[in-house]
């Protein structure tokens, strides 16, 4: 079964945040970062909300749901 995919590394670098300071502006841990970063934890809508905040941009660009297996009622009608 595929999980959801992140780019939280990419733009927590491209910004020169540590996992550290991310867990900082978003509330939780470095060690919380460090799960969602490589995918052994998939965040709250919360949490990636925040991330996404901190990032400047749509939590659709941080996380990347085509190959997850949860999909939404919208993508489920399409097909």
């Amino acid at each position: 079964m595929d999980e959801m995919k992140n780019r939280i590394k990419e733009f927590r670098e491209k910004l020169g945040l540590t996992q550290k300071r991310l867990g900082e502006l978003i509330g939780v841990s470095r060690q919380a970062v460090n799960a969602i970063e490589t995918e052994k934890f998939e965040p709250s809508i919360w949490i990636a909300y925040d991330i996404a905040k901190v990032f400047e941009c749509a939590i659709e660009d941080v996380f990347l749901f085509e190959d997850s297996p949860h999909k939404s009622r919208a993508e489920k009608s399409r097909r």
